[in-house]
């Protein structure tokens, strides 16, 4: 598709190349997809809101990861099933901006938040007896105000640095709008745009990486040193579902960021790894939390076991 040179105030998003008979399908697995993404994440939500032995720091971070999850999720794949079955897929420039907000707001405030949670297991594992004096509630509010307040910032500055640009393209090239998708849509200059994106990138992964290094490098020295074996092989069990979903989500921002370096991939390729980042991390995170973690699988099977059995 050729790129459209005008002051137009929309944009065209290119999306996947699909044969007509394969758009049903499609549809149907993208849609299903969907539904369970945002069933399992506001099941795991709600029975830790509902259930007063999960108000603990971890279950309110993890109540907060779920939030960005949806996010991310809902910008990208309720556009994406209404765009199966069209061939010009168009958007308002504001629609544009307010989705390529949520991505990176989905991407940034991940990030911050697998950070504060790899604090929270620190302290819980290596502080057991500050931990209640350390993570207060007003704690708690903190860490997340600033994991919120930072992603925040640094997206409105990214996409305000874009916004000024002069437009002389229209078609963004991917299946859903993201900054870097845009910028290159200007006509002037744009090296600041990809050196800010760049530097959030590298800061974020940097600091994130670091954080949960250097705390996890903590937290098995403690547990080295632990007399008790059941103290032991709850903490590593804790930790190991943390940094799974760690693990999952900078895989999948890794693909994505690789993909886009490359142009000679397959297009399609390139779109579907992209998608993969929004889609693959709120669909396995809370299946991960729910499977891994006892509180919450208990209290989930306690409530649908409430809710379906015959009065």
């Amino acid at each position: 598709m050729n790129n459209v040179v005008g002051n137009t105030s929309d944009f065209i998003l290119e999306g996947f190349f699909f044969p007509p008979d394969a758009r049903a399908s499609l549809f149907v697995l993208t849609f299903f997809g969907y539904m369970i993404i945002v069933f399992v994440n506001l099941l795991v939500f709600l029975v830790i809101i509902f259930h007063k032995n999960l108000h603990e720091p971890m279950y309110v971070m993890l109540c907060n990861m779920i939030v960005c999850d949806l996010i991310g999720s809902s910008a990208v794949m309720p556009r994406l099933l209404s765009d199966f079955f069209v061939d010009i897929r168009i958007i308002s420039f504001e629609a544009c901006f307010i989705q390529a907000f949520c991505i990176h707001m989905y991407t940034c405030g991940s990030q911050l938040i697998l950070t504060v949670m790899a604090y929270d297991r620190y302290v819980a594992i290596c502080n057991p007896l500050r931990y209640s004096t350390i993570m207060t509630p007003w704690t708690i509010v903190k860490l997340c105000s600033i994991a919120w307040g930072g992603a925040f910032i640094m997206v409105v500055v990214l996409l305000s640095i874009t916004i000024r640009l002069p437009k002389c393209k229209s078609v963004v090239v991917h299946a859903y709008c993201f900054n870097g998708a845009l910028f290159v849509l200007a006509c002037g200059d744009y090296l600041v745009n990809n050196i800010y994106g760049l530097f959030i990138t590298y800061f974020l992964t940097t600091l994130s990486l670091s954080a949960i290094a250097f705390t996890y490098t903590k937290i098995l020295i403690a547990c080295f040193f632990k007399s008790q074996s059941v103290s032991k092989s709850k903490a590593i069990h804790t930790c190991a579902t943390h940094l799974t979903v760690y693990i999952v989500f900078e895989t999948t921002l890794l693909f994505s960021i690789m993909a886009l370096r490359f142009p000679n991939i397959n297009p399609n390729a390139t779109k579907a790894i992209g998608t993969l980042m929004i889609t693959v991390p709120p669909f396995l995170n809370p299946m991960i939390y729910g499977i891994n973690t006892k509180e919450i699988r208990n209290n989930v099977l306690k409530w649908l076991n409430n809710k379906l059995s015959p009065i």
